[in-house]
């Protein structure tokens, strides 16, 4: 008998509750992978160092635009693996190159359909702005249409106006 009366809660919950005029959507936000600028950094914080050797470390090995690690790269691998994306409808990243090659990682643009090869969009404030390393300063636009043809980078500007010397 508590069978039958849970179905009748159930389907008069069911009843009541309106159906959601659009289907839901979910958000994944991925980190970019590691960075050239990021494996001493990292060993020195695993071990215990101040923020201001820490941040010794990143100045050391800092670079424009800092490109993916080796291990960066298989880190995005793996997220696409583990979250099995499908049917995305909008990648959106920073306009950082290891931010747009981490998303191109997690989710290949090989496995978009021919509709939504569009809907990858580079955003300039999805990403940091610090004004003291050069792994912050995205290369020019005109760099990374080359590097990402299939990205939009209508919304940037030529320059990283935003960067701060």
């Amino acid at each position: 008998t508590s069978k039958s009366s849970n179905s009748a809660v159930e389907n008069a919950t069911n009843k009541s509750m309106p159906k959601p005029l659009f289907p839901p959507k979910r958000v994944l936000i991925v980190r970019h992978g590691q960075a050239q600028h990021n494996p001493r950094a990292e060993a020195a914080r695993e071990s215990g160092c101040s923020f201001e050797e820490f941040l010794r470390w990143m100045e050391l090995d800092d670079a424009h635009d800092a490109d993916l690690t080796e291990l960066g790269e298989k880190q995005a691998q793996t997220a696409g693996e583990k979250h099995a994306l499908t049917d995305i409808e909008l990648v959106v990243s920073s306009p950082l190159s290891r931010a747009l090659r981490t998303a191109d990682l997690v989710h290949p643009p090989s496995e978009c359909s021919e509709s939504s090869k569009q809907r990858r969009i580079a955003i300039e404030h999805f990403r940091e702005i610090n004004g003291k390393l050069l792994n912050a300063q995205r290369r020019p636009r005109s760099d990374l249409v080359q590097m990402f043809p299939h990205w939009c980078f209508k919304a940037i500007p030529e320059l990283d106006d935003s960067w701060t010397e």
